[in-house]
């Protein structure tokens, strides 16, 4: 959706800053080189389509031959990119020359090898993806974002995060799931999101969330890869009512600028990054240039740890997994992530080495278009969309708290019939919303009618009930409560959803019936 806001007037200009992120101990100035830049400054931005056209317009002029993404909206600017010798660098710091921009934190990393496929430079409604949109937040706004920590600060406060002290702040990783999986700071809990988008719900959904139920005077330090995310998800927690919110100033990577070479950094293993190198090693290497010094992380197929970074995509194009696998089970299943794939007639090539997969076409034959001729792209569909559904029902069954159970017990000891169970629920589920909507909270991203709660000076409220992935969750639940103890299953699971949604969908058709009657 679109995500655009105003801010204060922009600070005042100061002398370009430029922070460079040595990698290597030499490099050979004779041999191509690149560099990988990443940036970001909110800022106020009055006409954001034209800013674009001016960057794209003297990166011409300059002859720079710059890939990466770009994007531009009323916000400010993001910037993950690389450039063909001091290029990238020389944009970094023409872009920060200008009062609006002045200040930002530029990382630089040497590279041998554009790090993007191509460059997309344009206007993005949102800087980064969040359900609900961004447009309501106030981002230019410092004194509206949390207080940022120095790399000195953020390691202080972890050391006491992991000595247990009783002033300690809770540790909030707010990035995707999978990225946790190939490294985080020592004492930081797995994101409970597979995606960013959902954080603004998820962490605080009870039974489910690190912050449900946490006193919203406790500090919370917060970290992303490298900051804007956190900037963003803070002005949301501010608004929430969290009084004491903390961020890692210029996220990772700027701690692994002070730390990383260091003994007693707090990092275990790697970080998952956004551009060629996929993952990086603390100390700036690109994780694969560490061999098998890097085979620390669990493998998605058998468990061990023993699968080096970076993640893989499973060969099978309907299946598309972004899995981490041990050698051996490369091995063992050729490169896909279980059996099932390896008998797939729509699949390309393995890679040899991790990386970007191109387009399908590509990689296409006459004998596996035939293979897939007739019903079997809809047939491909239902069996993704099946494991899809199977997956998150044996999330939610890892995941039930002691009320849920204490929930399905009051409803196997009611009695009734499946419809019968099912209708009560339906109506406690509505009850629920009603009354989540009489909070000062955020509309979901789809609705275009208010919550009920008032606006705050940004024009919109955030309503965790009406989210769709909190729909989706309230209606397995909903489900595990219809099931008996020995039959919880994620297929059973399914089945059980499927039926309240059939149940939902005719009591719908009976109140149209009993309406259109009364009419």
């Amino acid at each position: 959706g679109a995500r655009r806001a105003r801010g204060p007037a922009p600070a005042a200009r100061r002398a370009p800053t430029v922070r460079r992120v040595a990698t290597r101990a030499t490099v050979d100035e004779d041999a191509p080189k690149y560099q990988l830049i990443t940036f970001f400054r909110f800022a106020a931005i009055e006409d954001p389509v034209a800013e674009v056209e001016r960057h794209r317009a003297h990166i011409e002029r300059r002859g720079w031959e710059l890939r990466g993404r770009i994007y531009v909206n009323e916000q400010g600017i993001n910037a993950q990119m690389s450039g063909r010798g001091r290029e990238g660098e020389e944009y970094a710091q023409w872009v920060e020359s200008d009062a609006r921009f002045a200040g930002m934190r530029i990382s630089v990393y040497p590279m041998d090898a554009q790090a993007h496929p191509r460059l997309a430079l344009r206007y993005k409604p949102n800087l980064v993806q969040l359900e609900g949109g961004t447009n309501h937040l106030p981002l230019t706004d410092r004194e509206k974002r949390a207080k940022p920590l120095s790399p000195k600060e953020w390691h202080d406060n972890l050391i006491k995060v992991n000595s247990g002290a009783e002033d300690a702040p809770l540790l909030l990783d707010v990035r995707n799931g999978y990225e946790w999986d190939v490294g985080h700071f020592r004492g930081a809990e797995r994101p409970v999101q597979e995606s960013f988008r959902e954080t603004v719900y998820t962490n605080v959904q009870d039974g489910l969330g690190p912050l449900a139920n946490v006193d919203k005077e406790k500090p919370i330090m917060m970290y992303c890869t490298g900051g804007i995310r956190c900037d963003v998800y803070s002005t949301v927690l501010r608004e929430q009512g969290y009084k004491n919110v903390m961020t890692l100033e210029g996220g990772v990577q700027a701690y692994f600028d002070e730390y990383g070479k260091r003994d007693d950094q707090l990092w275990d293993n790697h970080l998952f990054v956004f551009d060629s190198r996929l993952a990086m090693a603390p100390d700036g290497r690109p994780s694969a240039e560490l061999g098998e010094a890097a085979a620390t992380l669990r493998c998605y197929c058998c468990g061990d740890s023993s699968a080096p970074p970076p993640h893989r995509n499973c060969p099978n194009v309907d299946c598309n997994r972004l899995f981490l696998v041990c050698s051996k089970c490369t091995d063992k299943l050729d490169g896909f992530c279980c059996e099932e794939c390896t008998k797939s007639a729509h699949v390309r090539p393995q890679l040899v080495v991790p990386g970007r997969y191109e387009k399908y076409s590509n990689y296409d034959t006459p004998e596996s278009r035939a293979a897939r001729r007739g019903p079997g792209r809809s047939l491909r569909k239902d069996r993704r969309r099946q494991r899809r559904k199977l997956e998150l029902a044996a999330y939610v069954l890892e995941n039930m708290t002691s009320a849920d159970e204490s929930r399905a017990r009051l409803v196997h000891a009611t009695g009734g019939t499946f419809a019968d169970r099912t209708r009560s629920l339906v109506d406690a589920s509505r009850a629920i919303v009603v009354e989540d909507e009489d909070d000062d909270t955020e509309d979901d991203e789809e609705s275009d009618s208010d919550s009920g709660g008032e606006e705050n000076e940004y024009g919109r409220t955030i309503n965790p009930a009406l989210s769709r992935y909190s729909k989706q969750r309230i209606t397995l639940r909903e489900a595990y409560a219809l099931l008996a103890e020995d039959e919880r299953t994620p297929e059973k699971l399914v089945e059980a959803v499927e039926r309240v949604a059939e149940e939902r969908k005719r009591m719908k058709r009976l109140e149209h019936e009993e309406t259109t009657a009364m009419m």
